[in-house]
């Protein structure tokens, strides 16, 4: 898989679940869904910049983003998109019939164990975790390490009906009833998530060793940080050149934290950064560690001219607040 330059796309802020420890309040999870463009429209965009795409589709929940399989059968045409999911959504066994395995990088299933019990979900999830895995998707299972779920570690991995598949543990960051984490992680509970993570990481020890790259996403080495997530500002980053981040209607930035515009990708407006430049964020440790990486520090991608640390980190704070104030306007 070769790519020029890598997206966190937020398409939709909607969501089926409820998690406790979601950063998004219940009315944003739960406002309507606009679709800004057509697939073809998006595709056709993203491809006018000229550079291949690595997209990684969140939000709220993708696959319940209306049009998403033909979203993503237009983008795979000529770009590779990752994905989050809760594997909730019936558009799933289309999009595992439909879209080129080859042209998705990866999967990330969130289990999310207290919403399967509360919305009787698990059934699904496994019916649409063995389709995709059946269907030679490249595809793990996380679970976000709550207090909860550490204590039923063993209850929680047996909720897997996919053989080979078991749960990887991902930092809880943030407030969770009433305590900051990772700090309030209890010592016991750091042995157990660390115990998870080791058995993570032997389970899909050969699926980790045959790709080219780690995860978009990749919490196999959460346990390195239960002490606090590292500082990335000052390091030379090469977000705004090889990674940004999109919201709904295609407004570009260079991650979460930065408020400068690059353009627009629908309105065909983004002209990305040339080469790297100090990292000012407190965006997702998981891009940021990756775009401080030297092996992503190179030499920039360029691109013609347009045709025309915190505890909750503050690209959430934006996405959150910018939907609020939709919701308050209506």
């Amino acid at each position: 898989m070769h790519y020029d330059i890598e997206a966190d796309w937020q398409l939709l802020n909607t969501c089926n679940y409820r998690c406790d420890y979601c950063f998004f309040p219940g009315e944003v999870l739960g406002e309507k869904t606009v679709r800004y463009g057509a697939p073809d429209e998006w595709a056709d965009a993203f491809s006018a910049t000229g550079l291949t795409w690595l997209l990684h589709l969140t939000g709220g929940e993708p696959s319940a983003y209306p049009g998403f399989v033909d979203l993503c059968a237009a983008l795979t045409r000529r770009h590779f998109i990752s994905l989050n999911s809760n594997l909730t959504q019936t558009s799933l066994a289309d999009f595992a019939r439909r879209i080129d395995p080859a042209r998705v990088s990866v999967i990330n299933a969130g289990l999310h164990p207290d919403e399967r019990a509360r919305r009787r979900g698990l059934e699904v999830f496994n019916r649409n975790l063995g389709l995709l895995h059946d269907a030679g998707f490249s595809i793990f299972v996380s679970v976000v390490a709550t207090p909860q779920v550490l204590a039923a570690a063993d209850e929680v991995a047996r909720l897997l009906a996919v053989p080979g598949l078991v749960p990887v543990p991902k930092l809880l960051r943030g407030t969770y009833r009433g305590r900051h984490y990772p700090d309030a992680y209890e010592a016991g509970e750091r042995e157990v998530f660390r115990a998870m993570s080791r058995k993570a990481r032997s389970a899909y020890g050969d699926w980790r060793a045959q790709r080219s790259e780690p995860p978009t996403i990749d919490p196999f080495d959460d346990d390195s940080f239960l002490s606090g997530t590292p500082t990335f500002r000052g390091k030379a980053c090469t977000a705004g050149s090889r990674f940004v981040r999109i919201e709904p209607q295609g407004d570009v930035f260079r991650c979460g934290s930065d408020t400068a515009l690059q353009g627009n990708i629908l309105a065909r407006t983004f002209v990305p950064h040339v080469g790297p430049s100090p990292c000012n964020s407190g965006y997702c440790f998981y891009f940021c560690r990756k775009y401080t990486d030297v092996k992503y520090t190179g030499p920039a991608v360029s691109i013609p001219g347009p045709t025309l640390a915190s505890l909750v980190p503050p690209h959430f704070m934006k996405r959150v607040s910018t939907a609020l104030q939709r919701v308050l306007r209506r």
